[in-house]
Formats: structure tokens, C-alpha cells, sequence
């Protein structure tokens, strides 16, 4: 916990819970409360900062409203921080095995614990492999991660700029990156190779997948967490925003119902990697009838097992310029973008001409507004400020991101980005989308210029890659030619080929490619008959992702 935690780390009587058992009668699940059909199981795991032992309210109506919050919740895994010698009864009340290291990080199991995977230092990482029916063993892991300054306080958060807001919170990412190499060593034997991975906890950090260009207004400004990046980097799911994938930073916030005059953030996380699990739901808790016990709200994540260890991911893909919503009948109608964007049944959908908070479009934030109303992952990219607001480009998916950065492209007629996106795939691969709106007046040295920018970038990347967008040009440019040379075109099927203008369309200056070419097969692409929601005709395709070699 942020505020005073140090101070109070001095008041806790903890030496008694260091050797403290595991019970022998915890409340496991029995054979008729599982489902006939494995793959129709699910569970619940908890992560919770219960706040120096649950006791901050008394020495026992504390505990016993976590014990409460817990049993109420369903909960079958807890990842607990700051349990300080309250862990045992706890456990006792709940009937689970009881899993402690330290003084500070525990776990709590409804299923059996077969062994400690613990690494680290004990009072920041406690780990066991848990025997999850239907599943088989899980390593899970309950983490606590310090900071440098509490910028949480309202008049130290006022006076951070970046470097400072960062650096405040480097010492989690510091003890992270060790952490991970340590559980990586600790799992690298062969037998641990299909155990499912979630590493849930206290990061005292907050998320780049919510301080993002969508959400700017929220939060004021866009920040590169350092400990979210590495969890990301890792290709750890965050199951929080993998189900709410609309930040919504007063409902996201686990700090603090207890301090509502402090900066409210997400900085408590569930985490995970599996080839047989995925988050379906998650909640905060936060309310207890009487009152809530921690001034950290708890996560509760539900895993499903949906086992896609041996597809090959097809992936339906769109590129389109909305023109912000402003359709051939000179009316801007957002609500109708959102139903065309709906009938393409795409999974990645790239967006050019998009506005965040511009007057000509209504000062609505474009991006956020289109995920909503297609529940997708939104992403912005902005070319420049524009009208009181900005103007740029916008990526939907349906898959989760696990970043998004902004390339910056050299000025033609206007400022240019490439917006990047690197998605987690049902398979747990990963794969960059690169939208792009290069320049579109008639000479093209600006245009060529962007686009070999956007040419040596892909080349250079290890992952699998989507390129798609408003090229501005035809298909025998040097811009296209560029491409073809080392990326698959989908081909446009048939004759009706032009994307532009939407009334009449002529020109093809809408398209999608992949790449590296062994990696994927690409069919024919179609372009989508509206001609009035904007100037341009969608484009579609289908890309799949060959197995792995």
C-alpha cells in the first residue's frame, strides 16, 4: 500500500507466521462439483492488499471481513499481500491450504498445493504449483513490489513530470524484471513446460494500457510504465483490461476506496499466461455491508479453459477511412460509422482520418466512442493537434493489446504517424498491426519518403506483421511497388477494385499486406459496397497465421 506503509510495517507482531503450516482438510473441490465437460470449468482467483493484516478496524472484525470479502466472492486462488500474522486464521476460517513465505506475501488455495515454487525475496514473492481440476498444475505466484515516493498524494503528483512519475516507480519495475527471471529459471525443467503461469499482486505501478493516447483526458497524459511494459514484454495478459477493454479510470481503480482524496489508479494486477486458460470476467471489490477492510480494492479474474494451443489463427482484417464520421451526404453521423464498422465482422479494423475532441466533429473522443459500440480494444494515434482537439489515426480489436507506440513519419503536406499495435492472439502469439495515412498531394516524394520509413521499420521486426491503411496511391506507385517486394498484397478479387471515391469509386488507394511471407496466408481481399458512410469503401480481408515452424 502507498501511503505510510513503511512506518507501519513496524507495528505488525509477525515472527510467529513464518513457519506457519499448510492444512491438511482445506476445502477442495470434490469429483461432483466438477463439470461433466472440462473444457466448460472455470475458476476464480483473488488478488488483494488486505492492509497490515485486515486489522486497521480491529484486531478481529478486520480479518473477519476479509474472510467475508473472500468467501462472498467465490474465490478459489488468493494471491494476498500484506497478511502480516493474520494469514493462518484466515485460512483456517476459509478451510483452504495456506500457503505463507515472510511476513507480507501469501497464497490461499482451494485445490491442493503440491509444491513451492517460490523465488526471490521472501517478502516480496511467494509462488506454489496448485493442482487445478480440469486444468492440471498452475504456478501461481503472489507478488508485492516496492516504490520510490508515494505519488499517489494529490500535492506530489501535481509537481511530477514524466521522469519523475516514472522514476517514483522504477523500483518496481527493478525488482519485477529480477523477479520474472527468477520464476523463469525457477520453471525452466521440462515438466513445467505446459503449466499454466499467473502472477498476481500488489505492483505499487501503474499501467501503459491505461494511460494511453484514448484515454488521455482521463488521465492527463500518456505514460510508458515501465512495470506493465515488462509483464506485456513477456507476453503476460493482464486480465483486468482483457475484459474491460474500455478504460474507465474511476471503475478501473484499486487505489483507494479508503483514501478517495488520493490519485484513484489501477495498481493492483492479475496476470497470466496459458495456452489452455482465458480471463472471461473480472470485477472489483470494493463494498462490505459494514465496512470495506483494505484501503486496496481487491481483483477477482475468472479463467476459463478454452485450450487453443494447436489452431493457426485466421484473422479477419479492415482498413478504412472514416473521414470522422462525415459521410457523402455532408452529415457527420458517428453512430452510423459504428454500425458499418459492426457489419464487417473484422477482428483488427484500421481507421484513418479519425478526430479525438475536435469541434468539427462534435469534440467526441472518436476512438473510445467506436470501441464502446463495437466492445473492441480502441487505440489512437495523433498526426497533430487539430480544431481543440486532435486528428489521427484509430485502430479496433477484438484481441487485446499489449502495446501501442506511434511512429513518427517525416512531414509532407501534414504531420504523419504510423500507429503500432502489438496484439496477443488467442494462441498467445503476437502480432504487430502498423496502420498508416501517408500523404496525399499529387507529388510523391513525401508519400515514398513515409512510406520506406514504414519499409525499413517492418523489416527490422522479429514478430509477424499487418500493414494496412489509406497508401493514397495506385497499385503500380512506387509506394505499392515498395511493399510487394517484400510483403504479401491481398489482392483485390474481381473487377470492382476502386476504394475511392465511396459515391464512384475509382481510384485503389485502400489496402492490406503481411508479413514475413512464410509466415501467413493471405486471401483475396473485397471491397465493402457503402457508398455513403464515408468517402472511402472499406476494405477486408482474411490473413492467416501459419503454425509455428
Amino acid at each position: 500500500m502507498p501511503t505510510f506503509f513503511f512506518k507501519s510495517l513496524l507495528l505488525v507482531v509477525i515472527a510467529w507466521i513464518c513457519t506457519a503450516p499448510v492444512f491438511a482438510q482445506p476445502q477442495s473441490a470434490r469429483p461432483s462439483d466438477l463439470p461433466a465437460n472440462p473444457a466448460s470449468f472455470s475458476f476464480k482467483v483473488m488478488t488483494w492488499n488486505i492492509w497490515r493484516g485486515g486489522r486497521e478496524d480491529g484486531e478481529k472484525i478486520g480479518p473477519a471481513r476479509v474472510v467475508d470479502v473472500i468467501r462472498n466472492s467465490g474465490a478459489d486462488l488468493v494471491a494476498m499481500q500484506e497478511t502480516y500474522g493474520s494469514g493462518e486464521w484466515i485460512g483456517k476460517e476459509l478451510a483452504f491450504h495456506f500457503h505463507p513465505r515472510g511476513t507480507n506475501v501469501s497464497i490461499y488455495s482451494r485445490y491442493p498445493i503440491l509444491e513451492d515454487l517460490s523465488v526471490f525475496e521472501e517478502f516480496k514473492c511467494v509462488g506454489a504449483l496448485v493442482e487445478v481440476p480440469n486444468v492440471g498444475p498452475v504456478a501461481f505466484y503472489s507478488i508485492w513490489l516496492p516504490y520510490g515516493e508515494d505519488i499517489w498524494l494529490p500535492e506530489i503528483r501535481g509537481k511530477s513530470d514524466d521522469v519523475a512519475m516514472i522514476a517514483a516507480t522504477q523500483p518496481s519495475a527493478d525488482d519485477l524484471q529480477k523477479m520474472l527471471a527468477a520464476i523463469q529459471d525457477r520453471l525452466a525443467d521440462p515438466k513445467y513446460r505446459d503449466v499454466s503461469l499467473v502472477v498476481a499482486g500488489d505492483l505499487n505501478s501503474m499501467s501503459h494500457l491505461d494511460w494511453n493516447s484514448v484515454a488521455m483526458a482521463q488521465y492527463g497524459r500518456t505514460i510508458q510504465w515501465p512495470t506493465s511494459r515488462l509483464m506485456s514484454a513477456a507476453h503476460f495478459r493482464d486480465a483486468w483490461r482483457e475484459t474491460h477493454p474500455q478504460v474507465d479510470r474511476s471503475a478501473d481503480a484499486t487505489w483507494s476506496p479508503r483514501f478517495p482524496e488520493q490519485e484513484q489508479e489501477r495498481i493492483d494486477f492479475i496476470y497470466y499466461r496459458s495456452q489452455k486458460l482465458r480471463a472471461v470476467q473480472s470485477q472489483r471489490l470494493c463494498e462490505h455491508a459494514e465496512l470495506f477492510p483494505s484501503d486496496h480494492a481487491a481483483v477477482l479474474a475468472t479463467l476459463a479453459v478454452t485450450d487453443t494451443s494447436s489452431a493457426a489463427p485466421e484473422i479477419q482484417v479492415a482498413s478504412w477511412n472514416i473521414r470522422r464520421g462525415h459521410g457523402m451526404d455532408n452529415r457527420t453521423d458517428l453512430e452510423r460509422t459504428a454500425r458499418g464498422l459492426q457489419s464487417l465482422s473484422a477482428d483488427v479494423i484500421g481507421l484513418q482520418e479519425v478526430d479525438l475532441g475536435a469541434r468539427r466533429s462534435g469534440q467526441v473522443n472518436q476512438p473510445e466512442f467506436l470501441g464502446q459500440q463495437l466492445g473492441y480494444h480502441p487505440a489512437f494515434g495523433s498526426f497533430m493537434d487539430f480544431d481543440g482537439g486532435r486528428y489521427g489515426l484509430g485502430l479496433m480489436s477484438r484481441y487485446p493489446l499489449a502495446r501501442v507506440e506511434e511512429l513518427r513519419l517525416p512531414e509532407g503536406n501534414e504531420p504523419r504517424v504510423a500507429l503500432v499495435a502489438e496484439l496477443t492472439l488467442p494462441d498467445n502469439r503476437q502480432v504487430l498491426v502498423v496502420n498508416v495515412h501517408f500523404d496525399w498531394v499529387k507529388d510523391d516524394r513525401f508519400r515514398l519518403a513515409q512510406a520506406k520509413q514504414v519499409a525499413e521499420y517492418l523489416q527490422r521486426q522479429e514478430l509477424p506483421w499487418i500493414l494496412l491503411g489509406d497508401f493514397n496511391d495506385q497499385p503500380d506507385s512506387p509506394t505499392l511497388k515498395l511493399f510487394r517486394e517484400f510483403a504479401i498484397n491481398a489482392e483485390k478479387a474481381g473487377d470492382q477494385r476502386g476504394t475511392y471515391p465511396a459515391n464512384n469509386p475509382k481510384s485503389e488507394i485502400d489496402f492490406i499486406f503481411a508479413g514475413p511471407r512464410s509466415d501467413w496466408s493471405v486471401s483475396p481481399a473485397e471491397v465493402i459496397a457503402d457508398p455513403l458512410t464515408s468517402d472511402h469503401r472499406p476494405v477486408r480481408a482474411t490473413l492467416k497465421l501459419l503454425p509455428k515452424r
